[in-house]
């Protein structure tokens, strides 16, 4: 009886081999995707979230410092409350408002004349300014604590000015007297173009030239007339007559 002769070449499977196989190149597909998933999740969100939180720069020695990002938003400007636009006073007080915890340089033509730290309610005040004669310019900037500077406040011009307006009657003249049908008279003079004029309390209009005009109704006997005109310093120059009248 013939023997049968098993080839050389063939071999019989390992099903437990074949298995063992497939699952490596399963667990090299997964890692391979999770790899790729994560090159790509670190380009998309993770340099932002890095350049967010994490920062390297040199400060002024040149030394390499790493910490969170730095502020670059600077503070709005101050707000500085109206301020009157002349006055007759050398002293001048300046209150506002700026940004918590910032510091606050108040300029006077130009130059700073008081640093103070703003407090927790944003509000300052700034007493004791010395105003010098004719205009004084004054704004103010605030700085955070990162160093980032606001823009100027809105400018505020106040000029100081301690001289009275001129002050002019060109009628009646004092002690001058009426009679009959002169019982009312009309006032005429002149001040500054800017100055309020008022007579015996009474405001009359001033023209762009500065004269002033006013009808006043004589009474019997002696009548006191007050004139009075006032700058917008505050400034003021006055005058009293006695004009006497018989019906």
């Amino acid at each position: 009886m013939a023997k049968f002769k098993k080839p050389k070449n063939f071999r019989l499977s390992n099903p437990s081999k074949e298995k063992a196989n497939t699952g490596k190149r399963w667990w090299f597909l997964l890692l391979f995707l999770l790899l790729v998933g994560g090159v790509w999740g670190f380009f998309e969100y993770g340099i932002d979230y890095l350049g967010r939180f994490t920062g390297i720069f040199n400060d002024s020695n040149g030394e390499e410092i790493v910490g969170v990002a730095r502020d670059t938003l600077p503070p709005a400007p101050p707000l500085i409350d109206p301020l009157p636009e002349a006055t007759n006073s050398t002293i001048l007080e300046v209150v506002g408002e700026a940004e918590v915890s910032s510091e606050l340089s108040l300029f006077l033509n130009g130059e700073i004349i008081k640093k103070i730290v703003v407090g927790e309610s944003g509000a300052f005040r700034v007493s004791d300014i010395n105003l010098s004669e004719g205009d004084n310019n004054i704004y103010a900037v605030a700085e955070d604590m990162a160093g980032n500077k606001s823009q100027e406040s809105v400018r505020q011009t106040i000029v100081l000015d301690k001289e009275p307006p001129k002050l002019d009657v060109d009628f009646p003249e004092n002690n001058q007297s009426f009679s009959g049908d002169k019982r009312e008279i009309v006032i005429k003079g002149k001040t500054e173009d800017s100055a309020v004029i008022t007579i015996n309390e009474r405001k009359v209009v001033v023209d762009l030239d500065g004269g002033f005009e006013a009808s006043y109704s004589l009474a019997d006997g002696a009548n006191s007339i007050i004139i009075i005109a006032k700058d917008k310093a505050g400034n003021q120059s006055k005058k009293e007559l006695v004009v006497n009248y018989r019906p």
